[in-house]
């Protein structure tokens, strides 16, 4: 017994030795680093461009049309007095094609102590403040005619134009959304633009012309050919007793500066008003610009390496901004033609659509340049502009003196042309 527990003890202490000796061993031995993770099974991250900035011009072969119409009033340019004042003596009266002032003349007189004084002349019926323009306003018995002239346009026609051709800008941004099928992609463009608005024309139009007459009396005098003022400042030579040139020491004639005046009556004999049917020029012009939002899908078709096809259509809103102008002028008889110009600003919103077709091509991943050609259209606008009013407010035909306008959006079309930046 006493062997068995001996040896059991030796087996024990053996084991523990050996036990010890090994976690010894194990505390001694270096560690193993730690592995580095490959990454070699995962996929390389590639940025790809979504979206494209598009900008450059726009040339519009053919713009909005107008259409313009309606009647007016040509207003004298001149105001002679009221009807109620044709007798009335030294009133200002200015006429197309000369004045009648109030009497200017005047007299000195000396009291003999101290300068003489300046008295104007009793009124005698006369003034010698006066002009006039035109050899046809001196009557065959001698009196003398003055005029204004003023119309009523009793135009009924239309005056179309066609779209001119304008330049405008644009600026587009696409975002891209997919495939469609194998080869082609589609996206979501909006864009704005803007262009001008010029239509004119020119137009004789029917026009009943009104020339009020005041007739004076010269009192049997014969005024100088036209244009003539009085009193009239004239240098004359001076001429001796026997008919001759007056010399100097210079052997040159002597001359001398005399007033010439001619009497003229100071208020009209009559008033008369006349009217006949003529033809007077109209001008119309619009002048403003137009500016284009739309939106809608974009198709794109590669087509080689760096070629690639789009085609966009969708609705579109467009705004317009103008200023409508009617220039009336009348050229008479007597006296330097007048216009009268009218003038109205109008604005605005129509829907509409859009369709462009673009050629791209891709210098890099990140620019291109495209060129294409577009069709837009909306609707129609109407606008007026007030005239000036005869007595009655409307002309003689009945209608109010008003023109109008009609500017058609639609069918525009146009080439274009730009740059192109992805990011």
């Amino acid at each position: 017994m006493r062997i068995l527990l001996s040896a059991l003890c030796l087996v024990c202490l053996s084991v523990t030795g050996l036990r010890a000796a090994d976690d010894q061993g194990q505390e001694e031995k270096p560690q193993e680093p730690e592995e580095i993770p490959n990454f070699n099974q995962l996929d390389e991250y590639i940025y790809v461009p979504k979206s494209t900035l598009s900008i450059g011009p726009r040339f519009f072969l053919k713009g909005p049309k107008a259409r313009y119409s309606g009647q007016g009033s040509i207003p004298s340019a001149v105001f002679p007095g009221y009807d109620s004042t044709v007798g009335v003596p030294n009133i200002s009266r200015t006429y197309i094609d000369g004045t009648v002032q109030p009497d200017s003349q005047s007299t000195s007189v000396s009291n003999g102590i101290g300068p003489a004084t300046t008295v104007p002349l009793p009124p005698d019926g006369r003034t010698n403040s006066w002009s006039y323009d035109d050899n046809s306003q001196l009557l065959a018995n001698g009196d003398m005619t003055f005029h204004t002239y003023s119309g009523v346009i009793t135009d009924t026609e239309d005056h179309p134009t066609s779209g001119a051709s304008t330049v405008g800008l644009e600026l587009l941004m696409d975002r891209d959304m997919g495939n469609v099928g194998k080869h082609m992609k589609w996206s979501i463009t909006a864009g704005f633009s803007i262009a001008d608005i010029h239509s004119g024309t020119y137009a004789s139009v029917p026009t009943e012309v009104t020339t009020l007459t005041d007739t004076y009396d010269l009192f049997g005098q014969v005024p100088p050919a036209a244009p003539f003022t009085s009193p009239n400042n004239v240098t004359q030579t001076v001429i001796t007793s026997s008919g001759q040139a007056q010399t100097g020491t210079s052997s040159n004639a002597q001359t001398q500066t005399v007033t010439q005046t001619i009497l003229l009556g100071n208020a009209p004999l009559n008033r008369t008003y006349t009217t006949v049917l003529t033809d007077t020029q109209n001008r119309y012009f619009i002048e403003g610009a137009y500016y284009t939002f739309r939106v809608g899908p974009t198709l794109l078709i590669p087509m080689g390496q760096h070629f690639k096809l789009t085609v966009s259509a969708g609705p579109a809103l467009i705004y317009s901004g103008d200023e409508f102008n009617v220039l009336e002028t009348m050229s008479p008889v007597t006296g330097e033609p007048f216009t009268e110009l009218y003038q109205q600003e109008n604005n605005k919103l129509l829907p509409g659509y859009y369709m462009d077709v673009n050629l791209r091509y891709d210098v890099s991943e990140t620019a291109g340049i495209y060129i294409g050609g577009m069709i837009q259209g909306a609707g129609s606008i109407s606008q007026s502009v007030a005239s000036g009013t005869s007595a009655s407010g409307t002309s003689s035909i009945g209608n109010p003196l008003e023109y109008q306008t009609r500017i058609d959006f639609g069918d525009e079309e146009g080439i274009k042309a730009g740059l192109t930046i992805r990011f």
